[in-house]
């Protein structure tokens, strides 16, 4: 397949390229979900390239949608997608998007026979052996394969699928997500174009775990975890010049912000804010785990 080719997979077929994910990320999405259903399908349109959703009806899931649910037409948004590079025996291997399909995958309505549009990024089908695959993976910094502590993982150790039950939790990775437009953002060209950054959120991760324990913070509590946030922030804008944990980037080349948005910051825990809606759904899914 050549690069830029767009494929229709189900949420199954994908392959995970990192070995964990940050499970409050996506418990934030799933409670927005919730509350919101026209965000989650301008998401689930965003990611097939469509933009935003042109609209649906009270019926709609993510396993009944096709492609009329878009604006426009899937691949419309190319850059938008999320991204995949095709191994050996044609298998799709996601190298970005893993977040985003875990929340799919986790949807009520949605879940592993979800129908989605990937942007094929590169072909190593023809790899001689799962070794070269691997190490051209690598050397493209399309792979992950490092534990929670840091330390090298073989391929054999990814997960086989995307979701909460098959994907390690990274707390680390969640407080970043929610650390960003305070602390951070993508970093962009002065046109405002993003700039490539792969593995961002885990560099900045790294780093933040070897300077700030979370084990004394109440993630429960939203004015706690906003704390947290507030903390990591701070690390971040702290020094621009600082080189981020084994990136080799400075903080101010990973995006950091020269100061923090306290107006952001304050959003986070209010009655409406992400915490919010990552709390509801941290509680529903609890729930349903008594009552199986």
């Amino acid at each position: 397949m050549q690069p830029g080719h767009l494929l229709r997979v189900q949420l199954r077929q994908l392959r995970p390229t990192q070995p964990a994910i940050g499970h409050d990320q996506v418990l934030y999405k799933l409670g927005k979900y919730a509350s919101d259903r026209r965000k989650l399908f301008d998401d689930y349109c965003e990611a097939n390239g469509q933009h935003l959703s042109g609209g649906f009806q009270p019926a709609t899931t993510l396993r009944s949608a096709d492609d009329s649910l878009g604006a426009r037409p899937p691949g419309s948004y190319p850059d938008e997608m999320k991204t995949v590079v095709i191994g050996p025996g044609q298998q799709p291997y996601l190298t970005d998007g893993h977040h985003t399909f875990s929340a799919f995958w986790e949807q009520p309505g949605g879940g592993p026979d979800t129908w989605v549009w990937v942007r094929v990024t590169d072909d190593f089908s023809q790899s001689a052996s799962p070794a070269e695959f691997w190490i051209r993976l690598l050397d493209e910094r399309k792979a992950w394969l490092k534990d929670l502590q840091g330390r090298p993982i073989l391929p054999e150790q990814l997960p086989l699928s995307l979701g909460l039950n098959a994907m390690a939790n990274d707390p680390y990775r969640a407080l970043v997500y929610f650390t960003r437009q305070i602390g951070y953002d993508k970093p962009r060209t002065p046109d405002g174009r993003v700039l490539p950054s792969e593995f961002l959120e885990f560099y900045w991760a790294e780093w933040l775990r070897m300077l700030l324990p979370l084990q004394d913070d109440d993630l429960n509590d939203r004015k706690s975890y906003a704390k947290a946030v507030e903390q990591a922030a701070r690390l971040m804008v702290a020094n621009p010049g600082m080189v981020i944990g084994s990136s080799g980037r400075t903080a101010l080349e990973m995006g950091a912000y020269r100061a923090l948005d306290k107006k952001v910051l304050r959003k986070l825990s209010a009655s409406d804010g992400k915490f919010a809606y990552l709390l509801a759904a941290r509680a529903q899914r609890a729930a349903l785990s008594r009552a199986i």
